[in-house]
């Protein structure tokens, strides 16, 4: 049984009387609650816990906490008793039995439900201990304090954005705040060398946020190309701005932008590799003012000669040889043409 399923019935449990109707102002009563569990022939140890509910709180359906899969049915109520039936659908499915009782400084009752196949009972009792203020210390009102501190604390983590966008966003009254906070980094990421820091990192994480926020990946990435190429920076146009590439080729510095020839303008590359580069000993080539630029070429090679390796796959010498393969027929032979044709 998964954890959010014990948790489900033990909520159904311990708060059975504290979404009430609406409760005055600072009021409230705090009870101990004590629960007991069987399940598959195993007893486990009481424990205890405090509610704050609303004050004299009545029995009745609205009091059974349920979420948005759960359906209570056959609910009655027979002076301080009531019993129900509830079934829970979906991912946590579950059905059970529960009845209730409200008692002179106190309430009881138990819940016998079916999940995952196991017959589980839980009994639980309730004693009045003082009062407490509903507005800040009821289940509901503290899970909602709970939920604001998760919310303001993600604010300025921009991979959180499923939190505060989407039809299932935990945090929607946050995305104004989040979406300022997505379009300040989005100003600071035009600038090349965060844009490529970040979309390496994030990736799609980050872009989806910021569309979620009614930006775009292109658009910020028209700046940043803006920026990078009247800063000299062909690198970055030759990684994320190719239609600016062509323009650019011709007038690299080769030494500057050594690993930017030899990535994207492959024609001038090897051009002046075999001008400037090939049969030139370690001394001649430590004197040539093309240095920089061959040390780019022969790195850029190595590295291509080692990747098709990594590729290649290994020949294994005890691994059968494969069998001749067979002569397609006539059918498969007039099909292939058919298909290369255009026929039906």
């Amino acid at each position: 049984m998964t954890p959010f399923r014990l948790r489900r019935v033990l909520a159904a449990a311990l708060l059975c009387t504290s979404l009430a109707a609406a409760a005055a102002p600072d009021t409230g009563d705090r009870y101990r609650v004590t629960t007991t569990m069987k399940m598959a022939g195993m007893s486990m140890p009481g424990s205890s816990t405090e509610v704050c509910t609303a004050r004299e709180q009545p029995v009745s359906a609205q009091s059974i906490p349920k979420d948005k899969n759960c359906d209570v049915q056959n609910f009655r109520i027979d002076g301080a008793k009531a019993s129900y039936h509830i079934v829970c659908t979906g991912k946590n499915a579950m059905t059970g039995d529960g009845e209730m009782e409200t008692l002179p400084g106190g309430f009881r009752g138990s819940i016998r439900a079916q999940v995952e196949g196991q017959q589980m009972t839980m009994s639980y009792e309730g004693k009045r201990i003082g009062g407490c203020d509903f507005a800040t210390e009821s289940p509901e009102a503290q899970g909602k304090a709970i939920t604001a501190q998760v919310c303001e604390a993600q604010l300025t983590s921009i991979v959180s954005h499923s939190m505060y966008i989407g039809p299932k966003a935990a945090c929607p009254t946050y995305k104004a705040k989040f979406c300022a906070n997505v379009k300040r980094a989005m100003d600071e990421n035009a600038d090349p060398a965060r844009f490529a820091d970040v979309d390496r990192k994030f990736g799609k994480a980050i872009w989806d946020a910021v569309e979620g926020c009614g930006g775009s990946r292109a658009a910020i990435l028209v700046k940043a190309c803006g920026q990078a190429e009247s800063g000299g920076n062909l690198d970055f146009v030759g990684d994320f701005c190719p239609d600016l590439v062509p323009r650019h080729c011709a007038d690299a510095d080769p030494n500057r932008n050594g690993r930017f020839l030899v990535r994207h303008c492959a024609d001038r590359a090897r051009a002046l590799a075999a001008q400037q580069c090939e049969g030139r000993g370690y001394t001649a080539m430590q004197s040539s003012p093309y240095r920089g630029f061959c040390n780019s070429y022969a790195a850029e090679r190595l590295n291509a000669r080692s990747a098709d390796a990594q590729a290649a796959p290994a020949h294994d010498e005890a691994a059968p040889a494969a069998e001749p393969a067979k002569k397609p027929s006539m059918r498969d032979r007039f099909k292939s043409l058919k298909d290369r044709i255009g026929g039906d």
